[in-house]
């Protein structure tokens, strides 16, 4: 049984929160066939603006990502300015640490 715990996703905006729960499905899934077992995904996500009240400026990403489970503690983080980027990278990290450890592409 796979959960998924998501911290902080109140920092996103609702168009950013569609594409966060898009791309982590897509994730989840591919990091599902990579482990095969069953797993618990903590994310946290942190948003960084100089200024509050004004939106036109940038904002900076922070994903953290932990795997736990039947399976030996993964972490994972990225920071960028567009969250795409941040989610994408953080995962990317995860699933080349379950290869790393786990070597899934020779099974």
């Amino acid at each position: 049984m796979e959960s998924v715990q998501i911290k902080g996703i109140e920092a996103l905006e609702v168009s950013e929160k569609k594409e966060f729960e898009v791309m982590l499905s897509k994730h989840v899934e591919k990091i599902k066939r990579m482990l095969n077992n069953d797993f618990f995904l903590k994310i946290a996500i942190k948003v960084y603006s100089r200024d509050k009240e004004n939106k036109l400026k940038r904002k900076k990403f922070s994903i953290d990502a932990e795997l736990t489970g039947e399976i030996p503690r993964i972490f994972a983080s990225a920071e960028e300015w567009d969250m795409n980027k941040s989610v994408h990278s953080a995962f990317q990290k995860l699933e080349h640490e379950i290869e790393h450890k786990f070597h899934v592409s020779d099974k």
